[in-house]
């Protein structure tokens, strides 16, 4: 499939156009607009009207989108899909998985205040969480309290229920791992929950409750954290 851009200025001015924005695609410099009144038309001042023409190897014209108005385009989603449905292929979603915030792994660090038994604490944590989905998150995770389990190593599982058009999630954890030193060596649990949001899809915040168990203390905690997300695929 090859695109093709019609262009209502003159030669100079369209390869300069290109230039600025970058298009990798061929632009015809229509001036006279006698290529826009064959594929889309002309309005009454004598511009060309903005549209969208699809043409198959044969030639022959199989979808065509003529706009009333500059700002009466066809969105990108509609677009794919027309020329899906008209030339019988099967491009890449419009929202690319990986692109968005919501489907990026993280690598994530919280820290936060809490008490251990009777006694405050502080707490921190660092995972690299990975989507599954957008709805489930898994990943390593150590875990710092510096009163009774200076350093537990974790697997963590995150499940989310997106919200804000996917700019932000509800989330529950849960952890299981090995607490490595002091008394409560041994195995451990906890259990947290919270709200997710993005910044931009480079970086987003979480605030979170939650309780971890150890050996011989239970332990609540309420945290704040920074993450960077990243690609994967």
């Amino acid at each position: 499939m090859r695109l093709l851009a019609i262009s209502g200025d003159e030669p100079h001015d369209s390869k300069l156009f290109a230039m600025r924005l970058k298009i990798w695609f061929p632009l015809l410099s229509d001036a006279d607009l006698a290529v826009s009144r064959v594929y889309a038309g002309e309005t009454s001042d004598a511009n060309a009207l903005p549209g969208v023409t699809i043409i198959d190897r044969g030639g022959r014209i199989v979808f065509r989108q003529v706009a009333s108005s500059k700002d009466d385009r066809i969105s990108t989603q509609d677009l794919l899909e027309a020329i899906d449905h008209s030339l019988g292929t099967h491009g890449p979603d419009a929202a690319d998985r990986g692109y968005a915030a919501i489907d990026r792994a993280q690598i994530r660090l919280d820290a936060g205040a809490g008490a251990e038994g009777s006694r405050g604490t502080g707490f921190a944590s660092l995972a690299g969480l990975f989507p599954l989905s957008r709805e489930v998150l898994i990943g390593p995770m150590l875990g710092f309290e510096p009163r009774a389990a200076p350093l537990d190593v974790d697997l963590e599982v995150v499940f989310r229920a997106p919200v804000w058009h996917e700019a932000g999630a509800f989330e529950l954890g849960f952890a299981s791992g090995y607490s490595a030193f002091d008394a409560n060596r041994g195995w451990n649990g906890a259990m947290r929950t919270g709200l997710w949001f993005a910044l931009s899809p480079a970086w987003s915040v979480q605030l979170d409750v939650g309780a971890a168990v150890h050996t011989h203390d239970i332990d609540g905690f309420g945290t704040i954290g920074l993450a960077w997300l990243f690609r994967v695929r």
